[in-house]
């Protein structure tokens, strides 16, 4: 009776449990590289829409100020009250731009553009001036989210 036969059994279920644990290993692997990659891309659409709304938000609130500095109410309690609110809002551009630009770099020259754009309605001459410089900063505000939907598409992954 040879033992070969058994020392051949013995190696070959030795090597199949190595190889499915080597499968195995890499199987978990390349989960959690697929959940790293869902994870980072749901932080780069938090930082998109946090940054678009923020920017959202100071359009409104320049528009509001800047209309009712044209209209001569310079120095009454609603011209203090929105230009208190486009201070706030504009500070709150900041954090969400700087997220954006670590998260997604490759939409940093949209959102500044955005950004400009918004920041533009300061010091119109005259309220057609302030309504062409509101329309110049929303087309780029969509501009801005195009170019991210472009990028983050789903089936682009």
């Amino acid at each position: 009776m040879s033992i070969w036969p058994s020392i051949v059994a013995v190696l070959g279920t030795l090597a199949g449990a190595l190889t499915a644990g080597l499968l195995q290993h890499r199987s978990a692997r390349s989960a959690r590289a697929e959940e790293r990659a869902a994870s980072h891309r749901q932080d780069q659409l938090g930082a998109v829409t946090e940054f678009a709304a923020a920017l959202d938000a100071h359009r409104s609130a320049m528009f509001h100020r800047e209309r009712l500095t044209l209209t001569g109410t310079t120095g009454t309690e609603h011209e203090l009250e929105a230009q208190t609110r486009s201070h706030d809002t504009r500070a709150a551009v900041t954090a969400p731009h700087i997220r954006l630009q670590v998260l997604v770099p490759e939409l940093a020259v949209a959102a500044q553009q955005a950004a400009d754009a918004t920041y533009a309605l300061r010091k119109a001459a005259d309220r057609t001036e302030l309504d062409a410089r509101r329309h110049a900063a929303k087309e780029a505000s969509v501009a801005f989210i195009a170019a991210a939907a472009s990028l983050l598409s789903p089936a682009d992954r």
